[in-house]
């Protein structure tokens, strides 16, 4: 099983690119050392110590001729190459489980159908506010009017009081009883009473009995004197303060009319006040039942919620070794920036012995990195142990394979029913030789559109295959967009085939149509030529009938 090292470079680049290795983790120092070739590179001839300076060459038997241009010091023109060190890290890939996937998939869409509907919710009980809100305006008027219409009813009342308080006492006066005697409206009246009961004692014959008792209604009438003239006192006086009682009776019923008047309207503006408070108590309703739903709702919504963090951080505590390594990586990077090589030394150090401390004792760490690094083994062709694939040899990793959602498969589904009974009517519908011969020529429209369906489902597939043949592309972007985005563009494919079909279809009808046509006048002609034969047949007979009858009186 191969091992994945990342190196660390501490003075060109903070952290270089991954390899491979074969369990094999190196420490390598590359000290820069000085060619033999590149000092004496432009030099031809030896240099003699202590000449450094002379313009003129020395001559003589063994001596050399040295360039006065030549440097002091070699250092200077060919510097030390930069020293680069690079230590090596294990680096963990990000494995991603597709039922633990699956899981959360299913509860982002969960997420995504709950917000729909508390979105739709939302809006719902926008709106029934809305209505709430023009049915309250609707009201604040006619409550205003009903105010009005009651302030206006409460002035002709207290205009009808004193009124009504003159009408009583006018009547009193003229009803009173006291201790069942009546008391007189005036003292005129009084005295008449008393007179006839006076003519009663003196002319009629009546009984003791009746004579003791017209004795005492005269005396009762006699004490009621003193009320009746208070009586006629106070009548004066209201008839001269308020009129008379006629009038005050007119103007009291004309009060009265206003009021029933004033009435009627309060009593149309009240129907209309409790029609629309009984819209209001009707949409409170509505509304509070929106409001406990969507209490629910947001309840789920946020269980749910719950769920797909707890599932996010199972998905996270297993990658917990490649956020680990990340940091790590970090780190390393500080330390090349700031040259620190023996902390990056030390580093790289401890994670190896770390790393190969848990990679002989735990057998379920080591399964755990054969998983992560499967994806990228298989993206570079290559086998469990890091050599080259066979092309016989299986993908390390089906799970993209069986990500692919049966989607795209419906496609031959839908041509075929569409593609199937386009021929069967041109095979029926065969007219006679001379049609044939049109339809021989048409027939290579029917085979280029065949070929062309052919081609656009070849191009279906080998978009799908270049989808599931592209997983960085899945892990650069999140799965599910990645999902509804194919879903999209493969709906999009669908109803764009099916239009050409509709499209193919339509022209296949009208050709038969026009065909159709064709062979119906075809035989039409057909008979009419057919008749015309037979009627110059039958003239034929019967003229040379005739001409047979006319020539046998001859023969005779």
């Amino acid at each position: 099983m191969g091992v994945e090292v990342v190196a660390a470079d501490i003075t060109q680049e903070p952290v270089n690119a991954g390899i491979e290795g074969e369990g094999v983790f190196e420490n390598k120092e590359d000290h820069g050392k000085l060619n033999k070739e590149s000092i004496t590179e432009g030099v031809t001839e030896s240099i003699k110590f202590g000449s450094h300076g002379t313009d003129v060459p020395a001559k003589g038997d063994g001596e050399v001729v040295i360039n006065g241009n030549f440097p002091k010091d070699a250092a200077d023109e060919w510097p030390e190459p930069k020293q680069i060190h690079y230590f090596y890290l294990v680096k963990f890939r990000p494995f991603e489980d597709p039922k633990l996937k699956i899981k959360i998939d299913q509860a982002e869409k969960e997420i995504q159908k709950k917000n729909q509907a508390r979105f739709q919710l939302t809006e719902a009980l926008k709106a029934k506010r809305s209505e709430r809100a023009q049915i309250i305006s609707q009201l604040k008027p006619l409550n205003q009017e009903d105010k009005q219409y009651r302030s206006a009813i409460g002035d002709r009342r207290k205009e009808m009081e004193p009124l009504n308080e003159a009408l009583g006492k006018l009547r009193s006066a003229n009803t009173n009883r006291e201790r069942g005697v009546v008391i007189c409206s005036s003292e005129e009246e009084l005295n008449g009473l008393i007179r006839s009961l006076n003519y009663r004692i003196q002319h009629e014959s009546n009984t003791l009995v009746e004579e003791k008792q017209l004795l005492r209604d005269i005396k009762q009438l006699e004490g009621t004197r003193d009320r009746v003239i208070q009586n006629a006192a106070l009548t004066a006086k209201i008839q001269d303060s308020m009129g008379q009682k006629d009038a005050i009776q007119k103007q009291v019923n004309l009060i009265g009319n206003d009021m029933d008047e004033v009435r009627k309207e309060q009593q149309t503006v009240r129907t209309k006040i409790k029609h629309l408070d009984e819209e209001l108590k009707i949409i409170d309703n509505e509304i509070g039942s929106l409001q406990e739903e969507l209490t629910a709702l947001s309840e789920k919504r946020d269980k749910a919620y719950e769920g797909l963090v707890e599932l996010r951080k199972q998905r996270d505590e297993g990658n917990a070794h490649f956020y680990q390594n990340r940091s790590l990586l970090n780190n390393a990077k500080e330390l090349a920036a700031k040259k620190d090589i023996a902390a990056a030394r030390e580093l790289t150090h401890a994670e190896v012995e770390k790393f190969m401390s848990l990679w002989n004792s735990k057998k379920t760490f080591r399964a755990d990195y054969e998983k992560r690094i499967l994806t990228s083994l298989d993206q570079r062709l290559l086998s469990r142990d890091g050599r080259m694939r066979n092309p016989d040899e299986k993908q390390l990793v089906e799970a993209p394979a069986a990500r692919a959602e049966p989607e795209p498969v419906a496609k031959p589904n839908v041509k075929r029913p569409n593609e199937d009974p386009k021929p069967a009517p041109q095979k029926e519908i065969l007219p006679p030789r001379k049609v044939q011969k049109g339809e021989g020529k048409k027939m290579p429209e029917s085979e280029a559109i065949a070929k062309s369906d052919d081609i656009e489902g070849k191009e279906d597939i080998s978009i799908v295959e270049k989808a599931q043949r592209d997983p960085p592309a899945i892990s650069a972007v999140d799965a599910a967009k990645l999902k509804e985005m194919k879903r999209e563009e493969e709906i999009a494919k669908a109803k764009l085939a099916l239009e050409r079909k509709k499209k193919l279809a339509e022209k296949a009808a009208a050709k038969a149509a026009v065909r159709a046509q064709k062979e119906a006048e075809k035989k039409l002609k057909e008979s009419v030529v057919f008749l015309l034969f037979s009627s110059t047949i039958t003239t034929s007979k019967f003229n040379m009938h005739l001409s047979y009858e006319i020539s046998e009186p001859n023969a005779f």
